[in-house]
């Protein structure tokens, strides 16, 4: 960790939120729950380089995560633009290195599911997310987290069905998976086959 004194904890929770739903709104609240954060941070990616792009537009995609968080009325949350105002392909370590650069006395944690925690070696420079940050791993009922070592870490239990994949597949059959206004958004833009 750098050198500076902490002064306060936040988390990052990055993804295509491609929509934004409950499930990702929970993920949050339930970080939360288990570690003591003053702010979790929403940071929509501009292009994940696990993934060939998105239906929403980045700039939508920011939109619903507003629309989403002032819905549920969620508290010391909150969306950045630094990844889809940089284009190109997201990588999490460069969002770490500007946030630390630009926060150094906060203590920073990223928020991720079991499944990428299992394949976090592969991300890229993986040695500077060991050494900058805690990883707020959320596991659903009777799964394991992977120890890792030299790897800070807290397992968050975690579950909810919601699924970017499925809403994106049948939106109409899934409305109760996204808030009231994110769903109006998504009719009146014609995104997903609203």
């Amino acid at each position: 960790m750098n050198g500076e004194s902490v002064s306060e904890s936040r988390a990052i929770l990055g993804g295509s939120f491609d929509p934004v739903h409950l499930g990702h709104l929970g993920m949050a609240t339930a970080a939360m729950e288990v570690v003591c954060l003053e702010e979790i941070v929403f940071m929509p990616c501009f292009v994940s380089p696990f993934k060939e792009g998105t239906i929403a537009s980045a700039l939508q995609r920011h939109h619903m995560l507003n629309l989403a968080i002032e819905d549920e009325a969620l508290n010391h949350v909150s969306v950045s633009d630094f990844e889809i105002g940089r284009e190109g392909p997201s990588y999490s370590w460069q969002t770490a290195e500007y946030l630390i650069k630009r926060e150094p006395r906060v203590k920073w944690h990223w928020i991720i599911g079991s499944d990428q925690w299992d394949s976090i070696e592969k991300w890229a420079n993986p040695a500077f997310l060991r050494e900058q940050l805690h990883f707020l791993v959320l596991k659903r009922k009777g799964q394991s987290v992977q120890v890792r070592e030299g790897w800070e870490y807290t397992a968050v239990p975690f579950n909810h069905p919601a699924s970017s994949t499925e809403i994106r597949a049948d939106f109409s059959s899934h409305l109760e998976w996204v808030t009231p206004a994110v769903a109006s958004f998504c009719e009146e833009s014609g995104l997903y086959g609203a």
